[in-house]
């Protein structure tokens, strides 16, 4: 008989009441980040969610990064180390679960690369800037 009230209950609140208290899907758009920034995502069954971020996976001290009804945030100016996130949805005073965690590795590129990189686009102007100046010359 208890069964069959709680079966009953969960009838009459709809699927819609199911529904907004779903816990967010999050996925990252990079599971390691080197390039300096990655975009996190969810699907959420509400209008309103809040994203959390922390740097260790218990949430010990969690920060609300973003809370708003968009649907992905890009996040850059992270430090090296490893970052984890979650999700919940909002629906007035009720918030859902949270997400499945989300963990991204931030390992920036070694300056060493970088400044190969740098190299790299130096000759490619200045070889374009004197095939200009020789361009124009001959033109003359």
């Amino acid at each position: 008989m208890r069964i069959s009230l709680l079966v009953l209950a969960a009838l009459q609140a709809g699927p819609l009441a199911v529904a907004a208290t779903a816990a967010p899907v999050l996925q990252s758009s990079e599971a390691i980040a080197s390039a300096g920034y990655y975009r996190l995502s969810w699907e959420s069954t509400t209008q309103q969610v809040e994203l959390q971020e922390d740097t260790v996976a218990g949430f010990n001290s969690p920060r609300t990064y973003y809370n708003g009804t968009d649907r992905a945030v890009v996040l850059s100016g992270k430090p090296d180390g490893v970052w984890y996130y979650r999700a919940r949805a909002l629906n007035g005073t009720q918030p859902g679960p949270w997400s499945e965690t989300v963990a991204v590795t931030v390992a920036h590129h070694k300056l060493s690369r970088a400044l190969v990189f740098f190299g790299l686009g130096l000759v490619v102007f200045i070889a374009t800037t004197l095939m200009i100046l020789r361009a124009s010359v001959s033109a003359r």
